[in-house]
């Protein structure tokens, strides 16, 4: 299965290395962090898949396939991967070229089966269905499982450790737009932040994020200052509960 290359188009760090470390178990990948990079990439060599974010900068994800598809730069199955769609918009994106396409926030197992479909490379089967349904709690030890399905623990833990590192820039991030007053941009940050919280099984952060996001889109400030609180709240919760967990031990 080594043999198989996939390259994985993902302008956000935190994801794509969780991407890298999902694939990196299974198959060969080269990464890019735009359309840019990627065109000059699948002009060097060959592809058996590729994963393409949608919102990226210089070159966004629909521009990029079509320049391949357009002058012949790759004939394998290209999926596109964006946090900006549900199952109601899977035609448009089939519409534009995409042979399939997966939601953010990812779930692995679903993630890696969606893959090995195209790769044509069959898994071990798994009979048990992902719960589309958040459990109340800080850190879904379900979705660890699945995680260390596919990697090592150490490997795992670091992802977690980027996590806490990235949402510690965006939380400021955060204060300083408000401080500044540019309210406008406060639901992007947050978009990032629930995103990626909603993919590592933060289900409360994830919870508490999409309070925040809604009240920030709704212009609601006062509301928003309210949910924002709670939101770092939960998030030292989850930094705790990760400083003290044992669940990444082997």
């Amino acid at each position: 299965m080594k043999s198989k290359n996939i390259l994985i188009v993902e302008d956000n760090e935190l994801n794509r290395k969780l991407f890298e470390n999902l694939i990196g178990q299974i198959w060969n990948y080269q990464s890019a962090t735009n359309g840019l990079e990627a065109i000059e990439k699948v002009k060097s060599q060959d592809f058996d898949l590729i994963l393409m974010d949608i919102q990226m900068p210089h070159l966004d994800g629909i521009s990029t396939l079509n320049q391949i598809r357009n002058e012949s730069l790759a004939s394998c199955p290209i999926i596109a991967v964006t946090a900006y769609a549900d199952e109601s918009d899977r035609k448009a994106f089939l519409t534009q070229g995409f042979d399939e396409f997966i939601t953010k926030p990812i779930r692995p197992r679903e993630f890696i089966e969606i893959v090995q479909g195209f790769i044509n490379k069959p898994l071990q089967s798994e009979t048990e269905q992902d719960s589309v349904e958040l459990k109340d709690v800080i850190l879904d030890s379900d979705v660890v499982e699945q995680l260390g399905k596919y990697n090592k623990p150490e490997m795992i833990k670091q992802v977690y450790l980027d996590f806490v590192l990235e949402s510690k820039t965006i939380l400021h991030q955060i204060r300083e737009q408000l401080s500044s007053q540019q309210e406008e941009d406060i639901p992007a940050s947050l978009h990032i932040l629930k995103g990626n919280s909603g993919t590592l099984g933060a289900n409360r952060l994830f919870l508490a994020t999409q309070k925040t996001e809604i009240a920030a889109k709704n212009g609601n400030m006062e509301e928003f200052r309210i949910q924002f609180e709670n939101l770092q709240k939960e998030f030292e919760s989850f930094h705790k509960y990760l400083n003290e967990a044992t669940i990444f031990e082997p």
